[in-house]
């Protein structure tokens, strides 16, 4: 005899059916994930994640579990890729399911910075400001206009390093500081010492770069940690951000109000704010761009420092190609091969960003069989597709011959990126200054080499002191301070540079 079924106990078998289906396809779904270290309830992978250091740490895992790698923190999926290959098939081939941001809760909720394009999710306002950047920075016309701004500023550094050559740390502070100032402001910066806008832009930067990586503070995967009273023991965390809160709202709206002010006189100089202000744009787009471009320059220098031979030989390229008679321009550039090789072996040898901010996968996907859920952290480790052996014989050692024409062990490797264009991201979210500070670098290196001798300092002994490449950990990596001995390589060179531009204005 058939036994009816009350309306109760058919909603309960409904819904046992929705669970024992839904519990089946995730389990399915998992069996399919890429490996990764194995997890702990709740706190998935997140105890395992030091605060500092963090590329280290995750290219042991690549080591361990290859180039993509499984891992969570609380009940954040996250994809660590490992390999430019990778990088490149998930992030570029597949742009339109990877160009997402996460919620990046230490960044843009607690510390409020969130105009700066590179945490802003993939929406129309980080639309508009790319249109801005691709008029101001990308295009052709763009990267021409900028030229005379880098190359002056290049000459007023030179002549910073003539009169006080031991102060040459902060003499590239100002000129990569002054650079975005005046792209982004309408500012010239003539000394770091005095000028309040550096000030500035150097708190802020310290406060939101000094610790991990973009969005990977133990906030950023457990939110409610932000509602943590700043007076706890252990939220040490919630009073680093109010100072950092405070620090960057006197970064963006300082100078943007300066601007604002200059615009209402009708004094304001052409530059990205005054542009961005007509159109309504966010305030504090540009804000951090200055640190690619600094890291960079001081590891160029650690390295002449610890390989003179090296420096010698592009020394010599330099002096036939451009003459002693004046300086290097940018019309020179295709001529200096050697140089060219520099600069591309200092963005892999130690890249000033060594975990890409990360992405998110806007839908489930399957990489090479693997399933990467929707809304998957893509945490992309340069530091690592950079120092992989078997990419890069002797990773550790700085060889700019690696990228010579003539190279053989190059081949044709799709692993073997091109460090200019990893070092400052991937797909639709690459770095839109990538052009203008690789350029800022470029003539940084190609006067310094055309015109300052670089040898390493002696103790008073007169022992040579040979730097150690140490680095501060954060979300940008630079050199520790260190010493060298630069002056004008000749009494021609020192009167050239003093002649390039006039005492008095520096």
């Amino acid at each position: 005899m058939p036994v009816a079924l009350d309306s109760t106990s058919l909603a309960l078998g409904t819904v046992a059916c929705y669970l024992l289906y839904f519990v089946y396809v995730r389990w399915t779904k998992r069996q399919g994930l890429p490996p990764g270290p194995p997890r702990l309830p709740f706190l998935g992978n997140i105890h395992q994640l030091p605060q500092l250091d963090q590329h280290t740490f995750l290219k042991r895992w690549a080591d361990q579990y290859g180039d993509v790698v499984y891992a969570e923190f609380f009940t954040q999926p996250a994809i660590v890729v490992s390999s430019v290959k990778a990088a490149c098939e998930l992030m570029e081939k597949r742009g339109a399911y990877y160009s997402g941001r996460p919620r990046f809760v230490r960044i843009r909720e607690m510390i409020g910075w969130t105009g700066h394009s590179a945490w802003r999710p993939y929406d129309d306002t980080w639309k508009r400001q790319r249109r801005w950047f691709q008029q101001s920075l990308i295009s052709a016309s763009a990267v021409k206009r900028n030229h005379p701004l880098q190359e002056r500023e290049v000459r007023r550094l030179l002549y910073a390093l003539v009169q006080h050559p031991a102060e040459f740390i902060s003499h590239i502070k100002r000129y990569s500081a002054s650079l975005i100032l005046e792209i982004g402001y309408g500012h010239t910066v003539t000394s770091v010492e005095g000028d309040e806008f550096i000030q500035l832009v150097e708190a802020g930067i310290q406060e939101v770069f000094g610790g991990s990586g973009a969005g990977s503070a133990p906030v950023d995967f457990f939110p409610v940690l932000k509602y943590i009273p700043a007076w706890l023991p252990g939220a040490g965390f919630k009073r680093a951000a109010l100072m950092a809160k405070e620090a960057i709202a006197a970064t963006e709206n300082i100078p943007y109000d300066s601007v604002k002010d200059d615009i209402a006189a009708g004094v304001a100089k052409p530059s990205f704010t005054t542009a961005m202000m007509q159109d309504c744009l966010k305030k504090g787009a540009l804000t951090s761009e200055d640190e690619i471009t600094l890291t960079s320059i001081m590891v160029f220098i650690l390295a002449m420092v610890q390989h003179p031979d090296i420096f010698q030989k592009a020394q010599e390229e330099v002096i036939r190609v451009v003459g002693e008679t004046r300086l290097p321009e940018f019309s020179d550039r295709e001529s200096l091969p050697y140089l060219e090789n520099i600069i591309t072996e200092v963005y892999r040898w130690h890249p000033a960003v060594p975990i890409g901010v990360p992405h998110l996968a806007s839908d489930d996907d399957v990489y090479r069989g693997y399933y990467i859920p929707k809304n998957s952290m893509i945490i992309s480790n340069i530091w690592a597709m950079f120092h992989d052996p078997e990419v890069y014989p002797e990773p550790e050692k700085f060889k700019p011959e690696r990228w010579s024409n003539t190279n053989t062990d190059r081949g044709d490797d799709p692993n073997l990126g091109n460090p200019r264009k990893i070092v400052f991201g991937f797909g639709r979210r690459i770095c839109p200054g990538r052009y203008f500070a690789d350029n800022s670098v470029w003539i940084v290196a190609a006067c310094i080499i055309s015109m300052m001798s670089i040898r390493k300092a002696r103790d008073a002994r007169g022992e040579e002191i040979t730097p150690s490449p140490k680095f501060h950990s954060g979300i940008v990596i630079h050199p520790e301070p260190f010493v060298c001995d630069i002056r004008p390589r000749s009494e021609q060179s020192r009167q050239l540079i003093l002649e390039s531009l006039g005492a008095g204005t520096v």
